[in-house]
């Protein structure tokens, strides 16, 4: 049966089971195609028919190319009662195959032929002529309707079901079929009913198509040419065989039939006086004269039934199905098998919208998405794990093995397990849950080792080529040689050294024999490892210190790479210099050797003037022989740039490829030994720490900043394999076998009285080797969609009806019933009534939450992000570094409006104001900018005393408050802008103010004099006033310990709430006096941000804050705590949100996850995994469904969250 990819197509016989998962039944099928297949899909138990192309059509690539644009013609029809549906597409043995789905009435042409057609005498027999002529008819019309003319319509195109039902198939692949003109042309054909009318049936052609097929290229196909051959297909069910053996004749071909009377078989019916003219009409020579679609002739024939039987025709005008998720997935499957990615993308975004947790979607875009390097595995698997939770309707196991088959991949091996054995107890018949299982079962144990004894954090690591030793050194001098080899049964170590100076690089030959070491004076060490004898030392010479280091896989030679940028090499026997050159202009970052020692690779990356390159030298003659240099980005004094001090890169061990992560540029993969570019990715590497690359290239590491977990990347695609897990601690140095295999990590972890201690980690690296197969989603018949949407329609229709009498109990209940409608649990128009109907009552439970979009703001945004969002969600405001504001369409991610930069100045502060029609921008020029939303009008706020600071706005954002640098207020109208108030407040920089929802009173806290808040400078150095709207002096003065202290006026404006690192104190308005205060956080990182300490629901009765380990919600009457969140990681949270009606909180934290929390239980309701750096933004739409977050990295996302809510019992009518 099916042979290896590359070989000949092997041809499917009956009994073959092809790819464990298709079932051969029969060959029912050679024609002008190629074979058709039936065969069983095991996993759905559903019959296909497989359409094999001939092998001289796909033989070249113009002619594959050309059938794999036919099949995606069909692919995209979609659904209607009467086509036949291509299910997918998908290459198989080398050979592009259609999947379509399988009729089992045989074709019309059989039916013809052996004469089934006419059983039952005339009547019954003219019955089913008309209405298999009326289905074929709708069927093109909606093809038709859709941009599609068939070409090749004829009665063995038309499939019958045992019922009658007809179906029009092979769209789309009559182009395909002429792949060979040619020698299609060419070769002689006995059968008219063959294909050779360049791919179209001769019998069945139209005159244009005839024309075409003569050589008039100028001729056009129509829908017209579709139209005549339905009239010659029909004539032939009258005719009882085939009219004529040339399709352009059928018009005098209809004349001399009907003159002789009819057909020669007699249990053939005569053809009605009107059919009749129906047929004159469609064989009318100019294709303008002929109907202009088969809509007219359909509706004709109807009431020819009507008048013939004296009945109406009983099968109902069709309706065209709209594909739900699954079978839009499935179609972009095939589009990508067909190499059309970007229409396959749009296909799976649509897919999401309709269900954004359907199982298979989630997954195939899923894998897709990571494959190509836009998103990582653990995004996949947070995905995964919500869909899981979600599609209660996915078949038993469904869900385990999905997300198993993507761990698997991964090679989260343990968790990988579970979920098959889980998979294949829900579903024993399941092939794909077998083989991932079987798969898992063949993997060896992984390597897992944390390997303690440095009493400094470990600084520099080395690994054997096969991954069995590594080589340590640390901070404190230690140097220490392990084995965590996975064949070991114990992790041996060997001391070297316990002390001296901290140890800065080691490397290690291939067998792990040889060592080298640079300690912090530059000094070079080698060290025979087997033996763990140190050998000579090597000197310094005119090089300077040495800060890199490589030993040749064979052990013979060292080299060393020096501050000024020259490279030496010793023979390590004797400790004698070979030779040295001047490599590269700086510091030699990374060095390396090949097996032999005759090929060395070096390169210089960073700050310092290193010059950004990679290079190859052939050592004996001191030569370069290929060098990498950066894209150009930029010019300088008029000269090119290909450097930035942002820039990574890394050398294999074995001087074999390096990796370069550009800053805004590609990820390069480089063959050192060819000098050539392997492949140039886009990547969203940022400050990246270290990498190490495997002597294979394809894999790689990194450490990044802001405690951003170590990462494996697949270099060809960009795309992260896994995140490693070792335990928290700072990560200094990694390195990678040779084989790629294994790596090494070594950390600060632990502390003792003298300081930090080290840990050396080692890790087992995914190989990409198994990848998880796609699911292809069991389709559904046209009929049972269509009749599952008028379900849906009638139900959403009620449910509007009941919104709009206001009986949202009522409402909510339909809204539920219309949930379970098969395919439509979460679909746009009920997530959208669901909103609204959900604002009259109490949010309940969660239904689901799911990303809408990222946006890579990198090179863009401000740093950090300046980010709002208006209270109904719908608009988002972002600004740039270059001092741009743009306006975002905040759930479509579409950029709606850019304000030019003005006076110059980038956003630091946004808010929206006057109901959401204005924002109000504070610049980092000290100005404030009203940009309107309505007009795009723009308006300049400047204070001629100083630079603006802070400002606040009213509730109702129609009067802004306005602090600056002076210690000036003043008090502005919107959208106007006339000053109603300037007050002298405060004797240095105003940090904060607010304002009452009222505007009776306003707060403000700023510094008791010009240089309050200085460096150096004590930290009372700041106040507190309360302000009424009629007096020039302040109502009351508290002191400030701190310089960030944030006023909030209560609701009813009758409480002030300070905000600070250390506490949230509580005082009242009218005296001035205490009420109480709430313990904060003070190592709450969002405030260095500029974030809040506390945050308020709409009403501000409820408030939260940062709390010690825990996120806490209270009463703002009271300062009462209510609910207590537990964070996960306690200190490393950076923003927070709390819901509009206080029944939820968001956090994001250092990890990259968004947390959703469940306020009354805190219970974590969601962890979302979209980001790639620490979040730093959480913001809430009003009604809790959309939720903007934001990271370091300038990333920003967009989610959904869905909700149930409950109703009142007053409202139950």
């Amino acid at each position: 049966m099916a042979g290896e990819a590359g070989e000949a197509t092997p041809v499917w016989e009956p009994g073959d089971v092809v790819l464990g998962l298709y079932e051969v039944l029969d060959v029912v099928h050679s024609g002008g195609m190629g074979l058709v297949h039936r065969v069983r899909h095991r996993g759905w138990q559903v019959d296909l028919a497989v359409k094999t192309p001939r092998p001289d059509l796909v033989r070249t690539p113009d002619g594959l190319g050309r059938f794999e644009t036919e099949a995606g013609t069909w692919v995209g029809l979609g659904l209607h009662p009467h086509t036949v549906n291509c299910v997918y597409v998908r290459t198989v043995d080398g050979a592009p195959r259609v999947f379509a789905e399988w009729v089992d009435g045989g074709s019309l042409a059989q039916a013809v032929r052996s004469g089934s057609l006419y059983e039952e005498g005339h009547r019954a027999a003219l019955g089913r002529i008309l209405d298999i002529a009326i289905q074929m008819a709708w069927g093109l019309e909606y093809a038709h309707a859709s941009g599609l003319v068939h070409q090749d319509v004829k009665p063995a195109n038309v499939m019958l079901e045992p019922d009658g039902t007809a179906k029009v198939t092979d769209f789309g692949l009559a182009g395909a079929r002429a792949a060979d003109e040619e020698l299609t042309a060419q070769r002689p054909r006995e059968d008219p009913g063959t294909v050779s009318f360049r791919g179209r049936t001769r019998a069945y052609c139209s005159p244009e198509q005839a024309a075409a097929a003569a050589g008039h290229r100028t001729t056009r196909l129509t829908t017209a040419t579709d139209v005549w051959s339905w009239a010659v297909s029909v004539l032939e069910m009258f005719t009882g065989r085939l009219p004529t053996r040339y399709g352009q004749l059928a018009g005098e071909v209809l004349e001399n039939f009907l003159r002789e009377g009819g057909a020669d078989d007699a249990r053939v019916p005569a053809v009605p006086p009107t059919v009749a003219a129906l047929l004159r009409q469609c064989f009318a020579k100019d294709p303008a004269d002929r109907p202009s679609g088969l809509g007219e002739p359909a509706a004709t024939l109807r009431d020819v039934y009507r008048e013939a039987l004296g009945t109406d025709h009983q099968r109902p005008a069709p309706k065209a199905a709209q594909l739900l998720s699954d079978g839009l997935s499935n179609q972009a499957l095939s589009l990508l098998d067909l190499g059309r990615t970007e229409d396959a993308e749009e296909l799976w975004r649509r897919a999401v919208a309709a269900d954004p947790h359907r199982l298979p979607t989630v997954y195939n875009f899923g894998l897709h998405r990571w494959r190509s390097g836009k998103c990582t595995g653990e995004e996949v698997v947070s995905d995964l794990e919500a869909a899981r939770t979600a599609d209660t309707d996915a078949p038993a196991g469904l869900g385990a093995l999905l997300l198993g088959s993507v761990q698997l991949e991964r090679h989260e091996n343990e968790r990988a397990g579970e979920l098959l054995r889980e998979a294949v107890a829900a579903d024993p018949d399941s092939t794909d849950a077998a083989a991932a299982l079987a798969e898992w079962e063949r993997r060896p144990p992984p390597i897992r080792a944390d390997l303690d004894g440095h009493t400094g954090p470990v600084s520099a690591v080395a690994v054997s080529a096969d991954g069995n030793r590594a080589l340590a050194g640390d901070r404190a001098g230690g140097l220490l040689l392990w084995t965590p080899g996975e064949r070991q049964r114990r992790r041996v170590r060997r001391t070297l050294t316990r002390r001296g100076l901290p140890v800065d690089v080691v490397a290690m030959d291939a067998a792990g024999a040889l060592g080298v070491t640079v300690r912090r004076d530059g000094i070079v060490e080698l060290w025979d490892l087997d033996r763990a004898r140190r050998g000579v030392g090597l000197p310094h010479g005119d090089g300077g210190p040495a800060v890199s280091a490589a030993v040749s896989g064979d052990g013979r030679y060292v080299a060393t790479g020096h501050q000024d940028g020259l490279i030496r090499v010793w023979e390590t026997e004797r400790g004698q210099l070979v030779t040295a050159w001047q490599g590269h202009l700086g510091t030699i970052t990374s060095l390396a050797l090949s097996r032999d020692g005759r090929r060395a690779l070096s390169a210089s990356f960073g700050d310092g003037g290193r010059d950004g390159k990679v290079r190859t030298w052939d050592v004996a003659g001191r030569r370069c022989v290929a060098t990498l240099t950066g894209p150009m980005r930029g010019t300088l004094h008029g000269e090119p740039v290909h450097t930035s001090p942002m820039d990574m890169a890394a050398v294999s061990p074995d001087a074999r490829c390096a990796v370069v992560a550009w800053w805004e540029g590609p990820l390069t993969l480089w063959d050192a030994r060819q000098g050539t570019v392997v492949s140039e990715v886009p990547h969203h590497l940022r400050h990246v720490m270290s990498m190490a690359v495997a002597s294979a290239g394809p894999v790689f590491l990194t450490v990044q900043d802001w405690g951003d977990p170590t990462q494996v990347w697949h270099a060809p695609t960009g795309r992260s394999l896994r995140t490693l897990d070792p335990p928290a601690g700072r990560v200094y140095a990694t390195a990678v076998s040779a084989d790629g295999h294994v790596a090494v990590l070594g950390r600060g972890h632990g502390w003792s009285r003298s300081g930090q201690l080290g840990q050396v980690t080692v890790r087992s690296i995914p190989a990409p080797d198994y990848h998880a197969p796609w699911c292809y989603a069991r389709p559904r018949p046209a009929r049972e969609l269509t009749t599952a949407a008028d379900v849906f329609g009638e139900l959403m229709d009620r449910a509007h009806d009941l919104t709009e009498q206001g009986r949202f109990a009522p409402a909510a209940d339909v809204l539920r019933s219309a949930q379970e409608v098969p395919g439509f649990a979460r679909h746009p128009r009920l997530r959208g009534t669901w909103a609204e109907v959900g604002a009259r009552g109490r949010r309940s439970t969660m239904f689901g939450a799911w990303p809408l979009y990222t946006y890579d703001g990198h090179g863009e945004f401000t740093q950090p992000t300046t980010l709002a969002l208006r209270e109904d969600g719908a608009i988002a405001a972002t600004g740039r570094w270059t001092g741009e504001v743009d306006v975002w369409n905040f759930p479509d991610g579409e950029r709606l409006h850019t304000f030019d930069h003005g006076e110059g100045g980038s956003a630091r502060d946004i808010q929206f104001a006057l109901q959401g029609n204005l924002l109000a921008v504070r610049t980092t020029r000290g100005t404030i900018r009203q940009l309107s939303l309505e007009d795009g009008s723009k308006r300049l706020f400047t204070d001629e005393t100083g630079p603006a600071s802070t400002f606040a706005l009213t509730p109702a954002g129609d009067r802004i408050l306005i602090g600056d640098e002076t210690g000036t207020l003043q008090l502005r109208n919107l959208p106007a802008g006339q000053i109603l108030r300037t007050l002298r407040a405060h004797g240095g920089k105003v940090g904060a103010v607010a304002l009452s929802s009222d505007g009776r009173y306003a707060a403000s806290h700023g510094g008791t004099h010009p240089q309050a808040n200085h460096f150096g400078r004590p930290s009372n150095e700041n106040e507190v006033h309360l302000w009424t709207p009629d007096s020039d002096r302040p109502a009351w003065t508290l002191t400030s310990r701190t310089s960030r202290e944030r006023p909030d006026f209560s609701a009813d404006g009758q409480t002030l709430f300070l905000s600070s690192n250390m506490f949230v104190t509580a005082w009242d308005v009218a005296t001035g006096t205490f009420r109480y205060s709430i313990r904060t956080m003070g190592t709450f990182i969002g405030s260095s941000l500029g974030h809040p300490i506390v945050v308020f629901s709409a009403d501000r009765r409820y408030a939260a804050s940062p709390g010690d380990k825990a996120l806490n919600v209270w009463e703002t009457a009271t300062g009462q705590v209510l609910h207590s969140l537990p964070l996960p990681l306690p200190g490393l949270f950076r923003s927070f949100a709390l819901s509009a009606d206080a029944t939820f909180a968001v956090t994001g934290g250092t990890d990259r996850l968004v947390r959703v929390w469940e306020v009354s239980s805190g219970r974590c309701l969601r962890t979302l995994d979209g980001h790639r750096t620490a979040v730093s933004h959480t913001l809430l739409s009003r009604n809790g469904a959309l939720l903007a977050t934001g990271d370091l990295g300038s990333g920003l996302a967009a989610w959904e969250l869905a909700w149930d809510f409950d109703f009142p019992p007053a409202d139950g009518g």
